[in-house]
């Protein structure tokens, strides 16, 4: 089991994510940000809706019909791992993607404060929020792991439905909080299984490194 630190900590994704928190937490500490700490209760209730969303709208959007940057980005980023699934390199997200999608969180945390200096404190909760995310998702993907909570055990399962089953549904990662609400959590009874499932947008190909 030890493997599995191994494989986090060694990843360049999860080393930007640590580097990237320890500097967000020193500026919360030089700005004395700590009394908005009400952004991390907000953070932590809408995660579970933003990582659906994410998950299922751009995510699994279709490939770009055009090759190059574009269409290569988007198998590294998702596509390629539905198609290899055990492949540990996939199962983190890019470093890339991740600087683009922080950058966004930022700025939309800055328009919606009018700061620059507030937006600090719910981007350090999103970092350590994807810190999380990172590491459950490689449990999930870990055969000689098994999660000690009944909670975090149907939610293993539940990816591997997503990823085995039908990957049309299922699509919380770190929590099914927003797959119950929104009726996209299910069981391999209650939808048949997809001839799609490890092929999302007909790719049939292999990542391109």
């Amino acid at each position: 089991m030890g493997q599995i630190w191994v494989d986090y900590f060694k990843h360049s994704t999860v080393q930007f994510l640590l580097l990237s928190f320890a500097v967000c937490l020193y500026a919360v500490n030089t700005y004395a940000l700590w009394d908005q700490w009400a952004w991390i209760l907000l953070i932590i209730a809408i995660a579970p809706f933003y990582e659906w969303v994410t998950h299922k709208y751009i995510l699994h959007q279709d490939l770009s019909e055009t090759p190059g940057w574009k269409r290569n980005f988007q198998i590294r980023l998702h596509h390629g791992h539905h198609l290899h699934p055990d492949d540990r390199v996939l199962q983190f997200a890019p470093a890339s993607a991740l600087v683009f999608m922080f950058a966004q969180l930022y700025g939309f945390y800055a328009l919606i404060s009018w700061s620059w200096t507030t937006p600090l404190m719910p981007l350090l909760t999103s970092l350590g929020y994807y810190l999380v995310y990172e590491w459950i998702h490689l449990a999930h993907h870990t055969k000689a792991y098994r999660p000690r909570t009944k909670s975090g055990l149907a939610l293993q399962q539940a990816h591997m439905r997503h990823h085995f089953h039908n990957e049309n549904y299922n699509w919380g990662i770190t929590n099914g909080l927003a797959d119950v609400l929104l009726n996209t959590w299910k069981s391999t009874q209650d939808v048949p299984k997809s001839p799609t499932v490890k092929k999302l947008a007909g790719y049939e190909g292999h990542i391109d490194e």
